[in-house]
């Protein structure tokens, strides 16, 4: 399964919270089949985590509690599959933010930046799934947040696709 690094559907509703000096990102990936719902695509991507990502949360989490940011373990967490999701409820960690026929926004607000995940099945490709990341810094730790976790973040989203596609392959 090979993951490209895309551009962010101009349909997206992610595009609601893009500013001039925001990050955001895309990678996309070809599912073998065109059916799944984009339900069960959110909670295998975010309830099935590899040890090796959870250990890196178990670090970042060990490291940003002494700067007084969210911790995963301090966010509320929801590890059900269900066979449907709505909006405030929590899959993992990610609290639900939107829902859309082809598109669910998971994310959280915290003191040194914002941050969404768009997770969606394209409309005209509906074999292609698309995972988008927004993130707004609200200050000097933010960013430089940002910018440590930055490879981290690219290495979890390209293998959690490639797992996620394997799965239903």
């Amino acid at each position: 399964m090979k993951v490209e690094k895309t551009k962010l559907s101009e349909e997206s509703r992610l595009h609601d919270h893009v500013g001039e000096r925001d990050f955001l990102d895309c990678y996309t990936v070809i599912f073998p089949d065109k059916e799944v719902p984009i339900e069960e695509v959110v909670q295998r991507l975010f309830l099935d985590f590899p040890a090796w990502v959870q250990t890196l949360l178990n670090i970042r989490d060990g490291v940003v509690r002494f700067f007084g940011l969210k911790t995963t373990v301090g966010l509320p967490t929801d590890m059900r599959y269900r066979s449907s999701l709505k909006v405030g409820e929590h899959v993992n960690f990610f609290k639900i933010q939107s829902i859309a026929e082809n598109e669910i926004i998971v994310g959280e607000d915290d003191s040194h930046l914002d941050f969404r995940i768009a997770i969606r099945k394209d409309c005209l490709q509906s074999d292609s799934i698309s995972l988008s990341t927004w993130v707004h810094p609200h200050n000097l730790l933010g960013k430089l947040y940002l910018r440590m976790i930055l490879p981290f973040h690219i290495l979890i989203v390209t293998s959690r696709l490639k797992g996620v596609a394997r799965h239903f392959a």
